[in-house]
């Protein structure tokens, strides 16, 4: 038996499992999300002049903190962020991990739209109120930054909007023993918005992608965020924003979490600040492209393997991107063909799987698979606790022949993400 290595990044982002196909896209904006009643005219007001002189309390920062749906490919909504209102007429400061993939530098679909929802009490879950468009982004930051451009009907504002926003610091340096306050939606912490406070312990460079070599100062501070988080703000004791939650690690119950100083976002921040915003001061609506159309869900079809079927090894490590350490407990599973996520019954997911393993105390995982495996579009998902999924609807198991030896030899797992 032949043996290949599939490396895979598995990175700790605090942000959304990764996108897949949806099968019934919405075919147009106006077909996103048809608006309620009670969320036709319902918006967030900010403070009146008089109070925002009054100093800025957390409250004020869970009022400019939302919460963004992620949207794939077909505009299906699979996963959420958080981010901050940043400028009052509809600017929000986010991770770019939240919005796109940091290895490709794509966004999860082609316009760059997300869904808004605006915190209005923070005992209750979120309104969806606006749809969002990116601006600006650096995937090596891990930061992004998008404009509104429609309410929830698929039409722009009528008015220039007047939101909360938080107030800035983009002045001050972040030190040890700093006390911070992160505020988001927390995967852990159910619907609603939470808090975490803690101190700054220490900085550590790198960058978020591979696009490009540079690498940029981590902050490490020790409240417990979790995925979900992503994007949301982190302030100082003033309640100014200071830093933006990005990623976390943990260790046999010990767990740290990392951010980006708001100063890395300020070239970001100037950027996005000089284009007009749909529905203020005349501006246009925003031209999309639109989604993306899935093709025709396959049949499910029974496979039956040769009794003399030639078995091959797929052998991989799967590594914490912050650590680079490997990740034991981690499951490699393959759907038999013809099914995707989007089809898969969770109550009875064994009789989905075609193929599974665990990875190790290193890391490594080994599958393996025969001949009746090779070239066949399947589904498969890296999973772990406290980790973000990675899954693909569309992998397949390559086959190459070697000219030399007269035989294949070689099977690796070629993926769409």
């Amino acid at each position: 038996m032949q043996l290949i290595r599939f490396v895979t990044l598995l990175g700790f982002l605090l942000g959304v499992t990764a996108c897949t196909e949806s099968s019934q896209p919405p075919t147009s904006l106006s077909g996103l999300v048809q608006p309620t009643p009670e969320m036709q005219n319902e918006a967030p007001t900010r403070p009146s002049s008089a109070e925002q002189t009054q100093p800025v309390t957390v409250q004020d920062v869970i009022g400019a903190t939302v919460r963004i749906g992620v949207l794939d490919a077909g505009w299906q909504e699979v996963g959420h962020g958080s981010g901050s209102i940043i400028d009052s007429r509809g600017l929000i400061l986010t991770n770019f991990h939240v919005i796109g993939n940091n290895e490709t530098g794509q966004y999860h679909n082609r316009d760059g739209v997300s869904y808004i929802y605006v915190t209005l009490n923070p005992r209750d879950p979120p309104k969806l109120q606006f749809i969002s468009q990116v601006v600006d982004a650096d995937p090596g930051k891990d930061i992004a930054v998008l404009r509104i451009i429609a309410t929830t009907n698929g039409e722009p504002p009528a008015d220039c909007l007047d939101l909360p926003q938080v107030t800035l610091d983009t002045k001050s340096q972040v030190e040890i023993g700093n006390k911070l306050t992160s505020v988001g939606y927390s995967g852990v912490g159910g619907d609603t918005i939470s808090i975490a406070s803690g101190q700054v312990v220490g900085f550590e460079n790198f960058s978020m992608s591979n696009l490009n070599t540079r690498s940029y100062e981590a902050i490490k501070y020790d409240a417990s965020d979790s995925r979900g988080s992503s994007g949301g703000p982190i302030v100082n004791e003033l309640n100014q924003q200071v830093a933006i939650v990005f990623a976390g690690n943990s260790d046999q119950g010990d767990s740290l979490g990392y951010a980006r100083s708001i100063q890395l976002a300020d070239d970001l921040i100037q950027s996005a600040q000089l284009v007009r915003i749909p529905g203020c001061n005349g501006a246009a609506a925003a031209v999309l492209i639109g989604p993306t159309v899935a093709e025709p869900t396959v049949e499910p079809t029974t496979t039956t393997t040769a009794t003399d079927a030639q078995e091959y090894v797929i052998e991989g490590r799967v590594l914490d991107s912050v650590t680079g350490d490997g990740v034991d407990g981690v499951v490699v599973a393959i759907l038999k063909p013809g099914y995707t996520w989007d089809s898969v019954n969770y109550d009875d997911l064994a009789s989905y799987v075609w193929i599974y393993a665990e990875t190790n105390r290193d890391g490594v995982y080994t599958l393996t698979v025969t001949d009746e495996m090779v070239n066949t579009p399947v589904a498969f998902t890296v999973a772990a606790d406290g980790y973000q999924d990675i899954k693909s609807n569309s992998a397949t198991l390559i086959e190459y022949y070697d000219q030399e030896t007269n035989m294949w030899i070689d099977i690796f797992m070629d993926a769409d993400s």
